[in-house]
């Protein structure tokens, strides 16, 4: 007999889906229509790109049409994921629009996810609705993530939803994994191919499941590297060397018609490097940037059906990291015989105030548990569609001093916090055309004396077959605790700058409001989409750094305190356009100002004897404007093309080495690519992807160099021009 599903996330495929992604032209969103697609293995089929079809979980935790959601949600299908080729999530996201990936270290490369013009701490990252990223797991994590392990990505933006925590202040992103419905997988070998320098992947997918459907199972990995790239000849690296591991699977089975067990588990190792010298040990460098990371994650999820009314879901994950770290080297001190100011005496460890004295102790190692209990129970009555529950995370950061030999130079320090949250929600269906959402949350940090109240509410109205209108209100805030830049430690020259939190630092609140409208040429056969969303987000006591400065022992730290808030005006619109099943156009365009109420001050060096201060009202490194967009050709059974824009505006980037805040130039990156199939009538066969990304090598030209460089002066597109080709059998 049939399975009967949880109500919640679909056990099965999804074949269809809503794209939102985006221009610098005009106005964006998924366009509709009948296209051919993959499956998850990479087979061809035919999928049915309305909107209207769509199955989505993330807004509600529950199993719900795109068009029933009252809180609006933003889909990016894996058909569109493979045809861009790309390799992890953090090229994945770039496909969506208003969500922003931006690198924030020169050597090293870590980046974050921009959401609502705000920064990766404002917004969560979930994998299959839990947590997917630690404090430290949220320096590096997002090209940690294969493309391979992400069936789609669910965007919510704002904090409509109650079901989620307080940091989800600028929305939720959600990568959902691929749940087969029969036996299959694929594998596929890749290279990319950037400023002459190649990057070799290879990832694959094995899926199994029982004849009647109780059981499945999908196996998942990925291998990845690559060698430093060097941009500007100064012979240090702007793109990090790199290998990466990662495997990982994820198993469900049926325990009855109405129960079923879920575990998922990942395992990455990684170790990335960047600076110079790599022929040597990071601490013969003049600039290294190194990491060695082994990354642990996965959960388990009971789904139980207790009548057509009633059902729950509870779960656990984990996540648990263990980092050897190197942040320095010797600066600029000459490392060759021949050069007439080189002394041997710097590059001797044993020689007290040498430079590799220095660098010989500037190693880390960080070990970060995170433990998460979930649970979510959903109660329907009547027009009344109520879930409520708890969550629970527990979070350690332990982190100790060593120098090239591992022993320890300083006392381990410890940091501990978590945070209980407590939430209801009331989906009410008033009438036909109306959905309201009434939901809070109670948190308890552990950083706070007491609990934290956020309300939210939504609403959707069916205005006409055609058109839907929403708006909300949330709350959220930010406790006090260790965030993921506290962990990457940047360099200005070779000498870490450390952040630590200023004495009496406070939580930092959030309201956001969000109006918009969705609307479709034609309910049954739309040619046209259009969606447009205002939103306001206003934060008090905002979170800010100040300048960098230099402690009585001569390291350099900056501090971080609360401003007198900050406020994020938005808008983003997209269109979409498909006058055949041949051919798909979207575009989108998105403006956000952020800025600080009053105007903060981001270098000052006078403590330090200069007379430079600077000051602006303006966030650092977000551009006010940014758009994409995205053409699709599929003439026949045989290919699928496409041709990607995406828009950067200009933004205010600060230099520290030059004391000057400058205005970045705008970016216009073209990316083009085509794939070639090679299926039988079995639906196995071969895949022939190849193009290119940023066509025309737009990026920034004054980058830093030499050994006293300031690594965080970087921004814009992350990668130069890059052609790539891939190779994939789908079985």
């Amino acid at each position: 007999m049939p399975i009967r599903q949880p109500h919640r996330a679909c056990p099965f495929p999804l074949r269809s889906s809503r794209l939102c992604t985006a221009i610098a032209m005009t106005l964006a969103v998924a366009a509709s229509g009948t296209a051919r697609a993959e499956d998850g293995a990479g087979r061809r089929t035919t999928t049915e790109l309305d909107a209207i079809q769509v199955t989505v979980s993330t807004a509600t935790r529950t199993e719900r049409l795109l068009s029933d959601v009252p809180v609006r949600t933003e889909v990016l299908r894996q058909e569109d994921i493979a045809l861009r080729a790309a390799v992890d999530f953090s090229q994945a996201a770039e496909l969506i629009n208003g969500l922003r990936v931006e690198s924030n270290c020169q050597s090293c490369n870590t980046s974050e996810a921009q959401l609502l013009g705000l920064g990766g701490a404002y917004n969560q990252l979930l994998f299959d609705g839990t947590p997917l990223l630690s404090t430290l797991g949220g320096v590096y994590g997002l090209e940690q993530i294969p493309a391979a392990f992400i069936n789609r990505v669910e965007v919510v933006k704002g904090g409509g939803s109650s079901l989620y925590g307080p940091g989800a202040v600028a929305g939720v992103i959600n990568l959902i994994p691929q749940q087969p419905a029969d036996d299959g997988g694929f594998v596929q070998l890749g290279i990319d191919v950037q400023d002459g320098e190649p990057l070799y992947y290879a990832d694959g997918r094995g899926d199994v499941v029982s004849d009647d459907g109780r059981f499945g199972l999908s196996v998942v990995g990925q291998a990845a590297k690559n060698d430093a790239i060097d941009f500007n000849g100064d012979d240090y690296s702007e793109i990090t060397e790199k290998e990466q591991q990662v495997v990982g699977f994820q198993g469900w089975y049926a325990l009855s018609d109405n129960a079923t067990l879920r575990a998922d588990y990942q395992f990455t190792h990684e170790k990335r490097r960047g600076g110079n010298r790599f022929d040597q040990p990071e601490w013969l460098a003049n600039v290294a940037e190194a990491l060695d990371t082994d990354y642990h994650r996965g959960g388990v999820r009971w789904d139980q059906i207790v009548g057509d009314d009633f059902d729950f879901n509870l779960g656990y994950s984990f996540a648990y990291i263990r980092r050897d770290s190197f942040y320095g080297g010797l600066g600029d001190i000459a490392t060759d015989p021949a050069d007439p100011g080189y002394d041997p005496a710097e590059l001797d460890p044993d020689v007290p105030g040498s430079a590799a004295s220095i660098s010989f102790d500037q190693y880390g190692e960080t070990e970060n548990p995170l433990h998460y209990l979930d649970s979510q129970f959903n109660w329907r009555r009547g027009a009344h569609a109520i879930a409520f529950g708890a969550q629970y995370k527990r979070e350690t950061i332990r982190d100790r001093n060593v120098d090239a030999r591992g022993e320890t130079l300083a006392p381990q320090t410890e940091d501990t916090f978590s945070n209980l949250g407590l939430y209801v929600q009331d989906e009410w269906a008033i009438g036909d055309v109306l959905d309201l959402v009434l939901g809070a949350r109670a948190d308890k940090s552990s950083t706070l004396d007491d609990p934290i109240f956020s309300p939210r509410i939504a609403l959707a109205l069916e205005a006409s077959d055609r058109l839907k209108l929403r708006a909300g209100l949330s709350t959220g805030f930010r406790a006090p605790e260790v965030f993921s830049e506290d962990l990457h430690v940047a360099t200005l020259g070779a000498e870490p700058i450390r952040i630590r939190n200023t004495d009496g630092l406070t939580e930092e609140r959030a309201v956001t409001g969000m109006v918009g409208l969705d609307w479709r040429s034609d309910p049954a056969n739309p040619v046209w989409m259009f969606d447009a969303t205002a939103s306001l987000t206003d934060l008090r006591d905002t979170f800010v750094l100040g300048g960098i400065q230099t402690d009585a022992d001569g390291s350099l730290y900056q501090v971080r305190e609360n401003s007198s808030g900050s406020r994020v005006a938005g808008l983003e619109a997209n269109l979409g356009w498909q006058p055949a099943g041949a051919f798909r156009l979207t575009a989108g365009l998105a403006w956000y100002r952020s800025r600080f109420d009053e105007t903060q001050v981001v270098f000052d060096d006078t403590e330090d004897g200069g007379d430079t201060v600077i000051a602006t009202r303006d966030y650092l490194k977000t551009p006010e404007w940014s758009g994409l967009a995205q053409a699709t050709w599929s003439p026949n059974e045989d290919w699928d093309a496409y041709l990607g824009l995406k828009y950067t505006g200009k933004m205010h980037a600060l230099n520290n080495n030059t004391a000057t805040l400058n205005r970045t130039p705008e970016f216009w990156v073209v990316d083009a690519g085509a794939t070639r199939h090679f299926h039988g009538s079995d639906g196995n066969g071969f895949d022939l992807s190849f193009g290119v990304r940023n066509l025309f090598d737009e990026r920034q030209r004054d980058l830093e160099a030499g050994a006293n460089r300031d690594s965080d002066y970087v921004y814009g597109p992350r990668f130069a021009r890059t052609f790539y080709a891939r190779l994939r059998y789908a079985f």
